[in-house]
């Protein structure tokens, strides 16, 4: 008798685990309607979690309703079914800008008015012949293949939604993420939608929700294989950075300098460096310092990102006459900081940070970077060069060897 209440006891806690709803601090929610026990995957635990709802057994959550239509029965058991084997007609998410969205599916027209739009879709391997739209101005050294695609302006500041309109988009990408520069893209998400067009809104270049928007774009898309290869990647490379860092005490962190023109600081900076072991000295402060402020708070690193233009995929390693200028400039006008006096000034792609309408999916590079400048003991074995290469190679397809053409930081990496 003693066995069979164990046993019993047993069976109920696999059950409990096999349906219950994942507790938000255990899982980061996977915000696709079918994901009834709300953990990070669709799967046959959401069936069983949905039909205990319909039987009065389990209590409804938020993305139970797989069909979107306010109830729950038997055709979200069906919808269910199809999305954990990809074979669903429409999908409903809740999009990066907390919008929920319904999308037909297969995808085949779609609008990207960001680089980093067409950027992560090609990390899933999403096919450029359903892209009947991209921004005008991509950077032609690292999306060669969409010269011949439409531009249909630039987001966020000239987006042209007539051309927009005029390509019969079935979905368009928009912005999702506003940061500091205070763009958004509420008024086009009102237009195309009011002409018929489905609006789904992601930034694909923000670290804290990089994952999580490839994750969706993977159901989306019918790539959801692709997106778990690239995200046990990236994780494998950027956990063990925040992982060490933060165990770091506030005199463990270097103090960083960062500045886009001089004497100009910036929020979008501040995550970055503390991810990387840094204390950011104008942490939170948007706007202008002064330089006697600079000089007194004393800083042990300074960082320039570089716009692009000046740094890229098109430049030629062994001619940096103009950042070496930028940085020369930087040690004239602070001479007597610790940084300068040691020479930790360090100057780094925009391509490689966050927030920018014209950076990437690639500030986990800057990361590595900032990373190896900020603790070179600590990550004496960390190579961002090679990150970026493999990055290029297997999850971008492109032909570019980064010891023959592309300048992102200087001065180089020792090795580098």
């Amino acid at each position: 008798m003693k066995t069979k209440v164990v046993l019993l006891v047993g069976l109920a806690l696999c059950t409990m685990l096999l349906v219950s709803p994942a507790l938000a601090s255990d899982v980061d929610t996977l915000e696709i309607y079918g994901n009834a026990n709300e953990d990070d995957t669709i799967d046959m635990r959401d069936l069983t979690y949905v039909k205990l709802i319909f039987f009065g057994k389990k209590p409804e959550t938020e993305l139970a309703d797989a069909k979107y239509d306010g109830k729950i029965n038997p055709l979200d058991f069906i919808q269910i079914k199809l999305i954990i084997v990809g074979k669903e007609k429409e999908l409903t998410v809740i999009d990066g800008a907390d919008r929920i969205a319904t999308v037909s599916k297969p995808i085949e027209r779609l609008v990207c008015t960001l680089a980093h739009h067409i950027e992560a879709l090609r990390i899933l391997e999403v096919s450029k012949d359903i892209m009947v739209g991209v921004p005008s101005s991509l950077d032609p050294d690292f999306f060669p293949e969409f010269g011949d695609v439409t531009g249909v302006g630039d987001m966020p500041w000239n987006p042209d939604i007539e051309i927009i309109l005029a390509q019969d988009p079935e979905v368009v990408i928009l912005p999702s993420c506003a940061g500091p520069y205070g763009y958004t893209a509420d008024e086009e998400t009102k237009l195309l939608e009011a002409a018929g067009v489905t609006v789904l809104r992601f930034c694909f270049n923000q670290p804290e929700t990089f994952s999580k928007e490839l994750e969706k774009n993977g159901y989306v898309f019918g790539k959801k294989e692709e997106a778990e290869e690239f995200i046990d990647w990236h994780e494998d490379i950027v956990n063990p950075i925040e992982e060490e860092t933060s165990e770091f005490s506030d005199e463990d962190r270097p103090k960083v300098y960062c500045e886009w023109l001089p004497y100009q600081s910036s929020v979008a900076d501040d995550d970055i460096i503390a991810a990387a072991g840094g204390k950011d000295i104008y942490e939170g402060l948007n706007g202008e310092v002064s330089s006697e402020d600079v000089l007194y708070k004393d800083p042990e690193i300074i960082i320039r990102p570089v716009w692009q233009g000046e740094t890229g995929y098109g430049l030629d390693p062994g001619n940096t006459v103009r950042l070496e200028g930028v940085r020369m400039a930087i040690m004239g006008r602070l001479s007597t900081v610790a940084a300068v006096e040691e020479g930790e000034v360090y100057l780094i792609s925009s391509q490689l940070w966050t927030y920018l309408p014209s950076s990437g999916c690639r500030p986990f590079v800057g990361l590595c970077y900032l990373a190896k400048w900020f603790h070179p003991e600590v990550f004496s074995d960390l190579e961002p060069q090679a990150i970026h290469q493999e990055y290029l190679t297997r999850f971008q397809g492109l032909d570019i060897d980064l010891d023959e053409q592309g300048v992102f930081v200087y001065p180089p990496l020792k090795g580098s």
